[in-house]
């Protein structure tokens, strides 16, 4: 079977040729750090997640509620490290509202978001 010809690096400027389509391996990384920072860039919300503001409510929070109230409701003991919006932001939920939030652990809070995201589409 023949081999496909060889082509250039697909980085802008690097003429370096390679076997098989693509980027080289000092451009690969870049390639797939650019790429992530642009799928980032389209959730709004992540820029409201990484605020001081949030930061500060959801620690106070979770100090005040330490249990996952999820687990809680079944009759298990286990830690809450997510402060989780009752009312996701995206459907109207106040972002600092105490009342708007619980504390969840993580498979809860993944399985939450799971149904609310299946609901969307």
């Amino acid at each position: 079977m023949p081999r496909s010809a060889p082509t250039p690096c697909r980085h802008p400027a690097c003429s370096l040729v390679l076997e098989t389509p693509g980027y080289c391996d000092q451009h690969r990384a870049v390639a797939a750090r650019d790429y992530g920072r642009a799928r980032r860039g389209f959730d709004v919300e992540v820029g409201f997640y990484s605020s001081t503001r949030w930061r500060a409510v959801r620690a106070a929070f979770l100090r005040q509620y330490p249990v996952c109230v999820a687990c809680e409701g079944h009759g298990h003991l286990v830690a809450a490290v997510v402060a989780d919006h009752i009312k996701p932001i995206k459907d109207g939920g106040e972002r600092f509202d105490w009342v708007n939030l619980q504390g969840l652990c993580i498979s809860c809070h993944n399985r939450k978001t799971a149904r609310e995201t299946a609901g969307r589409c």
